[in-house]
């Protein structure tokens, strides 16, 4: 176990202003600033700023000097102590440790060691995390549903999470363990062939000939829950021209988006001669030249 007054260079009884002097008079001399490329005083650095963190802070140094006066060690997350002491000292210190209105005993899996690890060192074997990237189709992330993953840790499992209707690209969700670290998920989209996504918003491109947008028509769409909806197409409309349907995006935390249909005029390839006459007739009404 590091001793911080050590570090610092002050007794044990030393006031709040005495160990804030003792710092800033160490943090000049051995700040990285000032010592370019020096390994030793970095780390000097950095052992003195972890003292200063506990012994500056009134709860963290109380827990401190308890741990200190049990004998206290800390190799891993593996504890060695004293039992050298009395059943009231004992008592003394679990009563000190309370917190919070967080209180401490012997009963169940706790033991001693564990029970200095969650006050002390902030139970940092909950604090860690295990990062995880979940690729899903695009349906997916719309429905939202039960997934699947492996995570490859000390004991390699499979983990079963319901994701959120509407999840989006880069969204993170935290899965918490019992006596195991969080898992951070990070869930990445893959793309769709029809539609994109822009928050809540949907957008597909759908084709129409020219007859539909010369003379006006009802096209089917589909939706991105699979349903169809129809679509009515203006007469005299131009290529390129976007619709607005309300409501028929992304459901995503009770919210709806829109879905934009953008129509794009087919030409097409292959025209029986009846079908050119007709075109050319059509221009030479129109005033148009090929």
């Amino acid at each position: 176990m590091k001793d911080y007054y050590k570090i610092l260079g002050v007794s044990e009884s030393a006031s709040e202003e005495a160990i804030k002097t003792a710092y800033k008079t160490l943090a000049k001399k051995f700040h990285p600033d000032r010592n370019h490329g020096n390994k030793q005083s970095e780390e000097k650095f950095k052992e003195m700023s972890e003292a200063y963190n506990t012994l500056s802070d009134t709860k963290k140094r109380k827990e401190y000097d308890a741990l200190r006066r049990f004998g206290g060690q800390r190799s891993g997350k593996n504890y060695q102590y004293s039992e050298n002491f009395s059943d009231s000292e004992l008592n003394d210190f679990m009563k000190n440790m309370k917190s919070g209105g967080k209180s401490y005993g012997f009963g169940g899996r706790e033991s001693f060691a564990d029970i200095l690890d969650d006050m002390f060192f902030g139970n940092t074997t909950q604090k860690q995390e295990i990062n995880v990237e979940l690729s899903i189709p695009f349906q997916k992330s719309i429905n939202g549903g039960d997934v699947e993953f492996a995570i490859n840790s000390d004991v390699p499992r499979t983990i079963r999470v319901k994701l959120p209707e509407g999840i989006n690209d880069g969204e993170q969700l935290r899965i918490h363990q019992n006596n195991s670290p969080d898992i951070l998920l990070t869930v990445r989209v893959q793309s769709d062939p029809f539609f994109s996504r822009k928050g809540n918003d949907v957008y597909c491109e759908i084709p129409v000939n020219f007859a539909q947008m010369s003379l006006g028509s009802t096209v089917k769409v589909k939706t991105v829950y699979g349903s169809h909806v129809e679509v009515k197409i203006p007469v005299g409309t131009q290529n390129g021209t976007m619709l607005k349907l309300s409501n028929l995006g992304v459901r995503h935390s009770g919210k709806k988006g829109d879905m934009y249909v953008t129509l794009a005029l087919l030409v097409p390839k292959n025209l029986t001669r009846k079908q050119k006459d007709l075109l050319e007739a059509f221009a030479n009404e129109t005033g148009m030249k090929w």
